[in-house]
């Protein structure tokens, strides 16, 4: 997701490197405690080893990733990467049983249904990740996650498409490439908090009926973040002066947002736990930024208290219930500071604060940098 990349690449973690000077002669002096090596171990196994623990499932990323391969590569070579990098990472992890799915880690600006040069490049591009996925691993998921533009007058420089033409070119699409699953984006690309349901409603309907079509699952991804903006002129006055406020979506608004996703998707996955609601301390393998530790686990708390209260509801008749399984985590490939022991109690502890409200779906980001991380660390030694 590019606004979560700007988020991530516009923050700096600072953490405190603890250095030791060694004494002269043959016994350290007393009280001289030598500190713990700071390092960390392969962080994708320690999450599917937790997952495996907690009968959590795990989707990550391939290593093609942004909507922009069209402008770079041809599909031939990225054809051939997806197929290197899938056997790769299935040989290292696909022996967890909570291996479960793919993430085609790709945003297009909306493409109409008789585009002819574009459309192409991406379905077949997809249909041999999805192919090469399927060969691996039989029984995995492959999934994508999508927006929509609600930006009617064309504010931001964008053509704004009607909502048939995205049922038409994701049918196609979803019937030519074999994905699984489409995790709909909830606010449009802009992820305005003034954004209505019923602006939604049409895009929603629209993307459930391609996913009918071509036999595809549609899940919805509801997002706990946005811009908080009045209108759009102010949410263009924002963007233009590079001032946007980020803040977590009220429990009250989200609940709203949840019930209408139920109406549509089979699941209910999420972007925003992080940065915007997630417990403890911002030091650690995942994104943060300087919402105040107070405010996020006010907003957990929340959220919390609405998860607990939906599961004593009586089951809906249809539907899911409107609550979230999991949600998007960007990992960082290295994670300085901290030693083993430390690393591998901030992912447990993140885990299991994600468990307690219900995510049982772990939806992993920057896993290929992670992967070649490890093997590097492994060669060194």
């Amino acid at each position: 997701m590019h606004y979560l990349y700007r988020i991530i690449s516009s923050l700096i973690i600072l953490f405190l490197i603890v250095s030791c000077t060694k004494c002269t002669t043959d016994h350290p002096e007393p009280n001289i405690v030598e500190p713990e090596e700071t390092n960390q171990t392969d962080m994708l196994e320690l999450i599917y080893k937790i997952a495996d623990e907690k009968n959590m499932r795990v989707i990550s990323d391939l290593n093609m990733n942004g909507g922009d391969l069209y402008q770079k590569y041809d599909p031939e070579y990225v054809v051939e990467q997806h197929k290197i990098f899938i056997q790769r990472y299935y040989k290292r992890y696909g022996n967890h049983k909570s291996f479960w799915g793919w993430y085609l880690n790709n945003e297009l600006n909306p493409l109409k249904s008789d585009e002819e040069t574009i459309s192409p490049f991406w379905r077949r591009v997809w249909k041999a990740a999805v192919q090469e996925c399927k060969r691996v691993a039989p029984n995995s998921t492959v999934t994508i996650s999508p927006f929509f533009l609600l930006d009617e007058n064309g504010y931001r420089g964008f053509e704004y498409l009607q909502p048939i033409e995205y049922e038409k070119w994701w049918a196609q699409t979803l019937k030519e490439t074999g994905i699984n699953i489409l995790m709909l984006q909830d606010s449009g690309a802009e992820h305005l908090g003034f954004f209505t349901l019923e602006d939604r409603r049409p895009f929603f309907q629209a993307l459930k009926n391609a996913c009918d079509q071509s036999g595809s699952k549609l899940w919805i991804n509801v997002e706990s973040g946005e811009v908080a903006a009045k209108d759009w002129e102010e949410a263009i006055n924002m963007e233009r002066t590079d001032t946007q406020k980020w803040v977590y979506t009220q429990t009250e608004w989200l609940s709203q947002k949840l019930a209408l996703a139920a109406e549509y998707g089979e699941h209910i996955i999420n972007w925003g736990y992080y940065p915007y609601m997630f417990s403890g301390p911002s030091v650690g393998p995942y994104p943060s930024d300087n919402t105040p530790i107070a405010t996020r686990e006010a907003s957990y708390a929340s959220y919390k208290a609405y998860y607990e209260q939906q599961l004593v509801m009586p089951k809906p008749a249809q539907g899911p219930v409107p609550i979230m399984r999991g949600t998007l985590w960007w990992l960082p490939a290295e994670v300085s500071g901290l030693s083993i022991q430390e690393f591998e109690n901030s992912i447990r502890f993140q885990i299991e604060k994600q468990a307690e409200i219900g995510f049982d779906i772990l939806w992993i980001v920057n896993a290929p940098a992670n992967m070649q991380w490890a093997i590097d660390k492994e060669s060194e030694k």
